[in-house]
């Protein structure tokens, strides 16, 4: 038996759903799913290996959001230089009407974080037939966006 071999933690999963943002550190992965016209933000510092992750529905509709970015910006010192991570954002149709509303919702979550100092957006928007997940893995720092489809559960890929 190998005494010098490090012992291995298995990290908390930790679930943040529609109308939620939670701030997480540690050995977590936190993940958001269902994002379709939805949108998903982490906001992670590796440096302090903190991250607020969110789901919002309609951004512009609830505090919710702006609440997010307010505590985002007391939590890390430096947030120009922090990644901020965007998925789902798709219309729900192919309608002008839908695509004019899910353009107006981008813009407002990139305005909104870019108004507020956050300026390293990363950003993969996604149909919204898409079942998007968002995942942020606080250890290492790796960020995943996973397609995932109801016969084929995706999962965290730890490589």
């Amino acid at each position: 038996m190998n005494e010098n071999k490090p012992e291995y933690n298995e990290p908390e999963i930790v679930t943040v759903g529609q109308f939620e943002w939670k701030i997480v550190e540690g050995n977590v992965i936190a993940e958001t799913t269902g994002m379709g016209p939805c949108f998903g933000v982490v906001i992670y510092d590796p440096e302090i290996k903190k991250a607020i992750i969110g789901h919002f529905p309609e951004p512009d509709m609830t505090s919710d959001f702006e609440q997010m970015i307010e505590e985002a910006k007391k939590l890390f010192n430096d947030i120009k230089r922090i990644d901020v991570y965007l998925g789902g954002g798709g219309p729900l149709s192919n309608s002008r009407r839908d695509i004019k509303h899910c353009k107006k919702n981008r813009k407002f979550v990139e305005y909104t974080l870019k108004s507020n100092g956050f300026k390293n957006l990363k950003i993969n928007y996604n149909d919204s037939t898409d079942n998007t997940v968002l995942r942020v893995n606080t250890e290492s720092g790796k960020i995943d966006y996973d397609i995932q489809d109801e016969e084929n559960e995706s999962e965290y890929n730890q490589d």
